[in-house]
């Protein structure tokens, strides 16, 4: 009895280390996937706001659009200006890229896109951009809170969008 018991055991063993290998490829597969979605989604966000409309001069009477990014903890997204495109990386170190048809600045202290997040397509002084502001932000989105600014500030002008 004692054989039978010590023969099961260990053949439970040898097929949990066999199986140790497909569920984590999975896992990965599974994650690449869940990326590639929100790089789509996202950049697919962007895109429909540049050929929807002309971009507002201001936060609050700009078009936006709130998109959900569910990506994995250890995953991240975030954009480049030049050229504008978005950049997720997996765990695994895989990388997937998307060009966008203008440049999307984060707004806030984080440099990855997550969560919910509302994009605001708006006219700087140069050109249009898309900023991505954390969360949905509901009625005329005009609370300071919610403003940023869509370039770097400069010590002498600071370039700040009007809420």
């Amino acid at each position: 009895m004692t054989v039978r018991v010590v023969a099961a055991v260990l053949a439970a063993l040898a097929l949990t280390a066999v199986s140790l290998p497909a569920v984590e490829h999975a896992t990965d597969q599974r994650d690449a996937a869940s990326v590639d979605a929100a790089v789509d989604h996202t950049a697919d966000a962007v895109d429909a706001l540049t050929r929807r409309g002309d971009p507002g001069d201001r936060v609050a009477t700009a078009p936006r659009r709130t998109i959900r990014l569910d990506i994995p903890p250890d995953a991240t997204l975030t954009v480049e200006p030049r050229p504008p495109r978005l950049v997720a990386t997996t765990a695994n170190g895989a990388a997937t890229t998307r060009r966008l048809p203008v440049p999307v600045r984060v707004c806030g202290d984080r440099e990855s896109l997550r969560g919910a997040v509302t994009l605001v397509y708006v006219e700087t002084r140069g050109s249009p951009v898309v900023v991505a502001l954390r969360g949905f932000i509901g009625e005329d989105g005009s609370k300071p809170a919610h403003a940023c600014t869509p370039g770097p500030r400069s010590g002498v002008a600071r370039l700040g969008l009007p809420v």
